[in-house]
């Protein structure tokens, strides 16, 4: 049975790129979305194994948000895609459990460790 994942990213083109990666490795993409608001009604309904979050979103909700909200419901892992590498932004994310924080642009090699850190954390 493959893994489940969600992934929630703004960029379209990079949505491409994750949902091939985290093919490649196995998972079954279940939705993606742009914003925040949505992917904590997704993470809800869809209950995936694994949620990759970028951290500035379509919306007014960032990813670290979202993944407060989520984390009220859910102890799903969180592997963090983001351009920013501002130290503050860092610390909020890493303030979530089993989550990994991987700054852009992502190499396939990154994901995949990124991925074993939070599944070994859950």
């Amino acid at each position: 049975m493959n893994k489940k994942v969600v992934i929630v990213e703004d960029d379209r083109l990079l949505t491409i790129v994750l949902r091939k990666m985290a093919t490649s490795m196995g998972y079954e993409v279940l939705a993606t979305c742009p914003g925040g608001r949505h992917a904590i009604e997704i993470v809800q309904s869809h209950k995936p194994d694994l949620v990759i979050m970028d951290i500035l979103l379509a919306d007014d909700v960032s990813g670290i948000e979202a993944m407060k909200a989520i984390r009220n419901q859910s102890t799903v892992p969180v592997v963090y895609i983001t351009a920013q590498n501002d130290a503050k932004i860092r610390r909020e994310a890493s303030s979530i459990e089993n989550s990994a924080y991987l700054l852009k642009p992502v190499k396939v090699s990154h994901l995949q460790e990124a991925i074993q850190t939070v599944q070994f954390a859950a």
